[in-house]
């Protein structure tokens, strides 16, 4: 599966809803370990999810507007930044959550349960402390995330699992936004249990951090 057959069918919400076949998910799986794009945009959906899960955990009156038509300055101001708006997330937790419901009441027995990520933050060498990951039971993939701790910034990047001196996994990284971590999703098979080393390398090679921590898995 290359991108553009993956953005065709809608694989990365499909993946987290659950609706493709198994050996659909084995392709998009292979697929998005090597595709920055995908892997983001799967990891940004499956946070999402999880905070809607929140949201409508929480009781509370839905509020209603009374306040008269903005000006069309201000409209356009709003337009401009509402990525940033503070209601946004819990609006778009909704929404992701009424589409889990709809698929859900539908009649896809056929199809795996629809995906939810743990995450799971790392911190380089020098803060000296055991980072222990411990993903949980039944989950199919997890995500470690970490600040941009360098200050040289690359088009791209690697991030290469050691054991024992050995790379076990590897995977393409796309640049963060300023002021953002960098998210790495990982399936639950690609590493097994032991102490690791992640390595961020930026073009070319050139090494930027280390991360070392214990995987452990139930």
């Amino acid at each position: 599966m290359d991108h553009s057959e993956a953005v065709q069918m809608g694989a990365v919400e499909r993946y987290v809803l659950g609706d493709l076949s198994v050996s659909e998910v084995e392709e998009f799986e292979r697929h998005f370990f090597d595709c920055p794009q995908c892997s983001e945009e799967l990891g940004a959906l499956a946070m999402l999810q999880d905070n809607a899960r929140v949201v409508l955990a929480e009781p509370g009156p839905v509020p209603i507007a009374t306040s008269a038509p903005a000006k069309e300055p201000e409209k356009r101001a709003r337009r401009a930044s509402w990525w940033n708006f503070p209601v946004l997330v819990p609006a778009l937790a909704m929404l992701v959550v009424a589409v889990f419901a709809g698929f859900e009441a539908g009649e896809r027995h056929f199809a795996p349960s629809p995906q939810s990520v743990a995450e799971f933050p790392l911190y380089a060498a020098a803060r000296g402390e055991e980072t222990v990951i411990a993903p949980p039971s039944g989950a199919r993939f997890y995500t470690l995330y970490l600040d941009k701790t360098w200050d040289r910034d690359f088009p791209s990047y690697r991030a290469a699992f050691v054991a024992s001196g050995s790379e076990k996994f590897s995977t393409t990284l796309a640049p963060p936004a300023p002021g953002q971590a960098i998210h790495i999703l990982i399936p639950l098979h690609a590493l097994s249990s032991g102490r690791y080393v992640l390595v961020i390398s930026g073009s070319g090679g050139v090494e930027v951090a280390r991360y070392p921590f214990t995987l452990r898995i139930e």
